[in-house]
């Protein structure tokens, strides 16, 4: 199975039992009302392409907060999939803090650079830089 077809199945599993822990059903249904208001904004990628890139032969698994990582043992990058608003953000392990989240180039994107001059993003600048959406089965030309 892909990793979408994984992702799918890991998907339902967590809607499927989301309702027996009202903590957890809160902390999702907070942050997808926060990151629906952008998730049209975020660029599409398809989940395959990226797992085979930076988590491959990954076992993708439900974390206690709900969302779905794909991590390759041995690995500083872990994908971390939002089970319930269908996105997805490149995470470095060996990195403190919360700007710890990466381009699709890999890259750390903390910063900007406009008209020469660089300086630190904004929050908003940043979650767009860093927040994918994933592709549903029939925009990656499957059914």
């Amino acid at each position: 199975m892909d990793a979408k077809g994984k992702y799918t199945r890991l998907v339902q599993n967590v809607k499927e039992n989301i309702d027996r822990n009202a903590a957890l059903k809160k902390r999702i249904e907070n942050r997808n009302q926060h990151q629906s208001k952008n998730k049209d904004l975020w660029q599409k990628v398809n989940l395959d392409t990226l797992v085979e890139k930076f988590a491959p032969n990954s076992v993708p698994e439900i974390n206690d907060s709900g969302k779905i990582i794909f991590h390759t043992p041995g690995s500083n990058v872990q994908l971390v999939a939002e089970a319930t608003i269908g996105c997805v953000r490149i995470e470095r392990l060996d990195i403190s803090g919360q700007r710890r989240y990466l381009d699709l180039d890999g890259v750390l994107r903390n910063n900007i650079t406009i008209n020469g001059k660089t300086r630190g993003r904004t929050k908003e600048e940043y979650e767009l830089a860093t927040h994918f959406r994933i592709m549903k089965l029939e925009e990656m030309g499957k059914e």
